[in-house]
């Protein structure tokens, strides 16, 4: 397999870039000691030795070797998409698929390399899934500020939901766009009801 290729990153700073050349330099390091390896016998210590950083600057980054042999961005929301949610005035689970939506094509590039990582080593699984529970996490904390905490948790487990059937094959090839998204939660709601549920790709119109 191919070195990974690092997340992608916005154009930034003189100091943004050699963070982020730290960040990828760690990210090299790990993935390719845990793929010649295996996960178990790879330390923090092998990976800090290989790309030449000490423990201290490792965590800065990551908060474990497998975050880091994944090379999973502190969060999957820009600030600019955030903020862009929290000021929107439309139906909070509209907006909450554009947001997510958003996300998704920020990284879906990564996608297949993430899949390929964790088939050659399943463990590293477990950091994914940490990985996305602290993005649930925060789009709660982001819904918290625009309705209550029970009415948060309810739309983005909704919109998880729907986010988690287009990563089925066997349910859609379609990309998660804000539209597919809302066309997935109205496919949900009428199967709640017992309602026949409108074709697939028939979600709202607009974005």
């Amino acid at each position: 397999m191919s070195e990974p290729a690092p997340l992608a990153e916005k154009p930034c700073t003189l100091r943004e870039q050699k963070k982020q050349q730290t960040r990828r330099a760690i990210h090299h390091s790990a993935s390719r000691l845990v793929l010649e390896r295996g996960l178990p016998h790879v330390t923090v210590a092998d990976i800090c030795a290989d790309a030449t950083v000490s423990d201290r600057t490792f965590f800065n980054y990551f908060p474990s070797k497998a975050a880091a042999a994944l090379g999973l961005p502190e969060t999957a929301l820009a600030p600019d998409d955030e903020q862009r949610f929290l000021a929107a005035h439309g139906g909070l689970v509209d907006d909450l698929c554009v947001l997510v939506a958003d996300a998704a094509r920020l990284h879906q590039e990564d996608l297949p390399r993430l899949r390929e990582m964790i088939r050659l080593e399943p463990e590293l699984l477990a950091a994914l899934n940490q990985w996305t529970v602290s993005v649930r996490r925060r789009i709660v904390h982001l819904a918290e500020q625009r309705t209550s905490p029970e009415q948060a948790r309810l739309v983005v487990a909704l919109v998880f939901a729907a986010v988690m059937l287009h990563t089925d094959s066997g349910y859609t090839t379609c990309d998660p766009t804000a539209k597919e998204l809302r066309g997935t939660i109205a496919r949900l709601a009428a199967a709640a009801g017992e309602r026949e549920p409108a074709p697939l790709g028939a979600g709202a119109s607009g974005r």
